[in-house]
């Protein structure tokens, strides 16, 4: 809007006056203070739900008292319990052991439990009932007493209301091809089937509101299952007897034939000496034996002559050659020939002895020979006779082995013909009933006195996370130091929420009631924001807001009465089209007579000051307008507002401008530069502060540096306040002097 202005109109002023310069208020020029931290997140915590521990105590009474009515609206519940023991494995494991025992055990206990609480078995169980439903209901019918329920079994579906028949509408949970739907899961919740500690018991219990019926369908679990196993391992009993009688004429056939095959192999080939070839095997092994150590003798002798012969070919030395043949009476022929070199006799007798030696080692190599031989014949004799002895028990080791097991295996069918026989006559399913269920007499279901302190701690929890979640999520304004940290100027103060804004009363509980909160905050206020220094010294406030029922008119009517105590004339100029009612009462109440002329007709100086000025002399207040037809936008956009800004000092102590409202337009930005301080109402715990922020930053946009500007919690409920333990100015007006 402000740049598509080419020039401003200049208006001169007939009575231009030197106002001193003022000085911007020692709190406007602060820092902005943080947002206490000093205490812990735990601390926090407590003052959050402290605040709100009416809503917590209604929350847990509210809990208390619906888990209450929960636990008597309930009705009791009786659970019926049945025992069964599981028979202990006929023999152990691969281990043999107790653990491999144990583990069988545990193991079959595991399939017994799986079983018991298998669709199937379920389904038995209500055939069963219906069984036992019809029994009864004939039973009835012939005493003349028959019942119109349709299931006293207890599998009746409780009735539904009128939203479950609409939810089981939207989302069916049964199908016509489920007839058995309905029954199922009323028999499956509340059902329960567990194993007791260690041991070989298992526990079928069932819950319902009647003992009785809870008893019966406990009973019947249990019995159901153990006939099925009774009649399954009957079944399969007599299926294994039919297929045994069927085999027992083959077995005993070939037992026959068998035993014919060995008795005409016994008188064919006659009887066998078993112990004549155990002495011919002995005698083998004796006689290779020997024969391993003539071979031996026989190659060494050979050798010995072998390597003589050698030694006379070649014409070796005599000593060589009787050193080979190792004979004594060589030795001292050799002897002798060293002494008398010269003897022939000594040399031919040499050489007899040494063709002696080797006539003799020939010799010995004949003997050997001649016994191997001897030997290996005796031998090859007795492997004849082994070899027929084998071959004749061999037939006989063959046939003995078949009629042996032919025989085991007839009389072990005869052994299990006869144990499949008695086990069908008295069939045993492995699990027996130890103790049947009756009727109980005392509830499960707890006292509803006991469902009270969980109802209460869930509540209260519920409750404390809602406070928290919302306290999370608020995005209002609630205390000083928060309004600064979010919107990033000063907060001057908190005004206390008013019982009622009409005009009278709030001129009685500005002026009149001076030591009330509302007008000591409002005074405060005023104080901080225009601080009187000289006694000429004067002040342009201009209140703005972001909507309508931020209290801004209410604000800025009690500001003006509250400057009628300062001294000096007041003025309030009236620029918000939009809350007229709180101005039409103050004019209708307090105004003499009303203006010819209005805001506009003064800028544009259409008219003096007095002349667009309606006195209220019952409240000391001058009223200034602007006009209904008027737009404020051309008329703020079209001026300079610094001489009507100094007419205004010289005239009046303190200048109250209710500004137009920030989202309403950019008004509230061209009238920011006719102010000494712009005071930003922000409606308290009701303004959020994105929008305040957004807002500020609109007017900040066109405020010279001089103008500082401030914000304003308004209708600040100060109990609630007290709540939050700010430690603010808040405080202050709760205190009593």
């Amino acid at each position: 809007m402000e740049g598509s202005i080419v020039s401003r109109i200049h208006l001169p002023h007939v009575n231009e006056m030197h106002v001193p310069a003022r000085e911007i208020a020692p709190r406007m020029k602060r820092q902005l203070r943080e947002q206490m931290d000093t205490q812990t997140p735990f601390h926090q915590l407590l003052v959050t739900l402290a605040r709100k521990k009416w809503f917590l105590m209604t929350m847990v009474v509210s809990g208390g008292v619906l888990a209450a009515l929960a636990g008597l609206a309930r009705p009791a519940l009786y659970e019926a319990t049945t025992q069964v023991i599981v028979d202990a494995p006929s023999r152990a494991g691969p281990a043999g052991g107790l653990v491999s025992a144990q583990d069988a055990l545990d193991s079959s206990i595991d399939d017994h439990i799986t079983m018991l609480s298998s669709q199937s078995h379920l389904r038995s169980v209500v055939a069963a009932l219906r069984k036992t439903d019809a029994l009864n209901r004939t039973t009835k019918v012939d005493a003349g007493t028959e019942n119109s329920a349709a299931n006293p079994a207890g599998l009746e579906p409780p009735k539904r209301s009128g939203t479950a028949d609409l939810l089981a509408k939207i989302w069916p949970r049964s199908t016509p091809a489920e007839p058995d739907a309905a029954e199922l899961k009323i028999l499956r919740k509340g059902i329960r089937i567990g194993q007791e500690l260690r041991s070989r018991v298992i526990s079928v219990g069932f819950t319902d509101h009647d003992p009785a019926r809870a008893a019966l369908i406990a009973n019947t679990f249990a019995q159901v299952y153990i006939g099925d196993l009774a009649r399954k391992s009957q079944a399969s009993d007599r299926l294994e007897l039919e297929s045994i009688v069927a085999g027992l004429p083959a077995t005993q056939n070939s037992l026959a034939e068998a035993t014919d095959r060995l008795e005409r192999y016994r008188l064919s080939h006659g009887a066998v000496d078993q112990g004549a070839a155990d002495n011919a095997a002995k005698e083998i092994v004796e006689l290779t034996q020997q024969i391993s150590l003539s071979k031996a003798d026989l190659s060494a002798s050979e050798s010995r002559l072998q390597h003589i012969q050698d030694l006379r070919k070649r014409g070796a030395s005599v000593a060589s050659i009787a050193e080979a043949v190792g004979s004594p009476v060589l030795a001292d022929l050799l002897a002798r020939q060293a002494n008398d070199t010269t003897d022939e006799d000594v040399t031919d007798a040499i050489d007899r002895q040494i063709d002696q030696e080797i006539a003799s080692a020939a010799a010995e190599a004949n003997i050997y020979r001649s016994q191997i031989a001897a030997l290996q014949k005796r031998k090859d004799v007795l492997d004849a006779v082994v070899a027929d002895t084998a071959g004749r028990l061999s037939g006989l080791r063959a046939l003995e082995p078949q009629v042996s097991i032919l025989t085991q295996r007839y009389n072990d069918l005869l052994t299990r013909q006869q144990d499949l026989t008695r086990r069908i006559a008295s069939p045993s399913p492995g699990v027996r009933l130890l103790s049947a269920a009756w009727p109980p007499t005392n509830p499960t279901t707890l006292s509803p006195i006991f469902l009270i302190p969980p109802g209460m701690v869930v509540f209260g929890l519920i409750g404390g996370i809602f406070i928290l979640v919302r306290q999370r999520f608020d995005s209002t304004l609630r205390g000083e130091a928060e309004a600064e940290a979010a919107l990033k100027v000063p907060c001057l103060g908190l005004i206390p929420q008013a019982a009622t804004t009409h005009a009278k009363r709030l001129q009685q509980l500005v002026s009149g009631q001076q030591e009330s909160r509302y007008s000591r905050a409002v005074t405060a206020l005023l104080v901080a924001a225009a601080p009187q220094r000289a006694r000429d010294c004067s002040n342009i406030i201009l209140i703005t807001s972001c909507g309508e029922d931020d209290g801004k008119t209410e604000l800025a009517w009690s500001m003006a009465l509250a400057a009628t105590r300062l001294g000096g004339r007041v003025l309030f100029i009236d620029l918000d089209r939009t809350d007229r009612r709180l101005t039409g009462e103050f004019v209708k109440e307090f105004s003499a007579r009303k203006p010819h002329n209005f805001f506009g007709d003064y800028i544009s100086d259409r008219c003096a000051l007095h002349d667009a000025i309606a006195g209220m002399s019952a409240i000391g207040i001058d009223f200034m307008a602007l006009a209904p037809s008027e737009d404020l936008l051309p008329l703020l956009s079209s001026v300079d507002g610094s001489p009507f800004k100094d007419e205004l000092h010289s005239v009046y102590r303190v200048v109250i401008i209710n500004g137009p409202l920030g989202l309403e337009g950019p008004e509230a930005r061209l009238l920011t530069g006719w102010g000494d301080v712009v005071l930003f109402a922000v409606r308290w715990a009701k303004t959020r502060r994105s929008i305040a922020r957004g807002v500020l930053d609109l007017l900040a946009g066109d405020t010279p540096a001089s103008v500082p500007v401030a914000s304003v919690l308004t209708k600040v409920n100060l109990r609630k306040h007290a709540g939050y333990r700010f430690g603010d100015s808040a405080d202050l007006l709760l205190e009593r002097a």
